[in-house]
């Protein structure tokens, strides 16, 4: 009992800090909730039937708040639409070949991944280290770096076509958060610089030309030297 009340409390803080450990949470506190039927444990509440009784009324308890988390849940009445990503996924799968390389936004790669099957070199589980090292020189595309640096990772990493999102080149949900400020911690000898991501939005010549837009989205060829 001890040991499994230590280990309840250890999955409780590992839930707080990072919630999808929660999954490690979940199943333990329903091991320990099924104690209250030990008669070893909870033998002082009186007799066998007053025991059953209590143990039946906190199940209703529970089942009250579970059927209205249920009904919440059932009443919930949605349609995702995201048409510019409908429109770049089914270009994908009509223009590419099925070994093409995607590097691009990591939410962006889960979709193509999915729903296309085409290779990609970064996606959202991000903890592990080399992924991380992958998801940076693929993001260098939205710091201050030159055409020759971004054109070069993206190449080291065998990448076929880049996706482009302007709006990870502009969204800034507070002062030094967009993603060329983040960059400029890691570049300073670029800060003033314009981002390359600007470039490419306007014109991706010479370095990767485009062969694919709307108004979200728009894929880069990335070469395949460095001419």
């Amino acid at each position: 009992m001890v040991y499994h009340s230590l280990q309840l409390v250890a999955f409780t803080v590992l839930a707080i800090l990072i919630m999808r450990l929660k999954l490690f949470l979940t199943p333990h506190m329903c091991i320990m909730a099924s104690l209250v039927c030990s008669r070893q444990l909870f033998g002082w509440i009186g007799e066998k039937f007053r025991h059953q009784a209590v143990v039946f009324g906190v199940m209703a308890m529970m089942a009250i708040q579970g059927v209205a988390n249920l009904q919440a849940q059932w009443a919930i009445i949605g349609e995702f639409s995201n048409l510019p990503q409908e429109e770049l996924l089914d270009w994908i799968q009509e223009n590419t070949r099925p070994d093409a390389v995607f590097a691009g936004a990591m939410p962006t790669m889960a979709s193509v991944k999915l729903s296309t099957g085409r290779p990609i070199v970064n996606h959202p589980h991000y903890e592990d280290a080399g992924l991380r090292e992958r998801t940076k020189l693929v993001y260098s595309m939205y710091s201050r770096m030159s055409g020759e640096t971004v054109k070069r990772n993206l190449m080291k990493l065998g990448v076929d076509f880049f996706i482009l999102e302007d709006s990870w080149c502009t969204r800034r949900t507070r002062p030094g958060c967009s993603m060329p400020e983040i960059w400029d911690i890691e570049n300073p000898d670029n800060v003033g610089k314009i981002p390359f991501c600007t470039h490419m939005s306007r014109n991706s010549r010479p370095y990767f030309s485009t062969i694919f837009s709307n108004d979200i989205y728009k894929v880069l060829k990335v070469p395949k030297d460095l001419r």
